[in-house]
């Protein structure tokens, strides 16, 4: 775990009185409930219906997905951007969705322990894996909307393709107008390094961790915007591929591809040579 992923949770959990391991068992049960509350074993893997909250037993959760209101939008950006500081990326996110969904009146959003969130920083505890802005908003989102694979999907193309940070947190930032990267890629590793390699900016930096404090609002703001799409039943998003790669995946990805020997969505061209060319 890097120093600043290290103090990020050890503050937190000074702050909110909860111990590593407590973190850790909420994260993973969270998990857990997540998975087994979007999927049941008969088949059936998404669920889009975002108004039915069942009445939970005594001592039971309320059965997914929750009923929430219209978000707004901008009010989550600045909340993503202001978590981050708290507890990281994942964190940051999951927060910001959280605390605005907190506002609809007679629903159980106000339950969920945000520290569970923590483990997620810096791409799970600073391996740099899936971005902690990912991870904790696309679980928001879940638990509102159910398992719906077409808006994760709409939402991990546009991580790996859009150009962060926005200067939509210029009024508040302490670095305005930074330099901007395209990860090509949902992965914290690349989405920092590359960034890091462009603005010459080391990874411990205050310049960095204010990229990373607005790509977490951003992306908390997006997925905001897409509950607010489902909300208002809008048809979801159609995923398209970039062409650099989408022929990859007719030959390498799925039952009806050629080879059927890879599993990933992800811009394949940013890590592996086109061997076609």
């Amino acid at each position: 775990m890097s120093n600043e992923i290290e103090t990020l949770v050890e503050e937190t959990q000074k702050k909110e009185g909860i111990s590593r391991r407590k973190v850790l068992g909420l994260g993973a049960a969270a998990a857990v409930g997540v998975v087994i509350a979007g999927c049941s074993f008969g088949g059936k893997t998404e669920s889009t219906d975002s108004k039915a909250t069942a009445t939970p037993a005594a001592g039971e959760a309320a059965a997914l997905p929750w009923k929430y209101q219209k978000l707004d939008v901008e009010a989550v950006r600045k909340a993503g951007f202001d978590n981050y500081e708290k507890g990281g990326c994942m964190y940051g996110a999951a927060a910001a969705l959280l605390t605005e969904l907190a506002k609809t009146p007679d629903s159980p959003w106000k339950t969920i322990p945000m520290d569970m969130f923590l483990y997620g920083a810096g791409g799970v505890a600073g391996w740099g894996t899936l971005c902690g802005a990912i991870n904790g908003a696309t679980a928001v989102m879940s638990m509102g909307i159910g398992v719906n694979s077409n808006l994760i999907g709409d939402f991990m193309n546009w991580y790996q393709t859009f150009p962060f940070p926005s200067t939509k947190h210029d009024e508040y930032a302490k670095f305005k107008n930074q330099v901007t990267t395209v990860a090509n890629s949902p992965l914290c590793h690349a989405s920092v390094s590359q960034w890091c390699d462009e603005a010459k900016a080391t990874v411990s930096s205050d310049e960095k961790k204010d990229r990373c404090a607005k790509l977490t609002g951003d992306c908390a703001a997006y997925v905001a915007e897409l509950m607010n799409n489902k909300l208002a039943d809008k048809p979801d998003p159609k995923v398209t591929y970039a062409a650099e790669y989408a022929s990859c995946m007719s030959c390498h990805n799925g039952k009806n591809s050629t080879l059927d020997n890879e599993q990933g969505k992800m811009n394949c061209i940013s890590c592996h040579d086109d061997h076609t060319k």
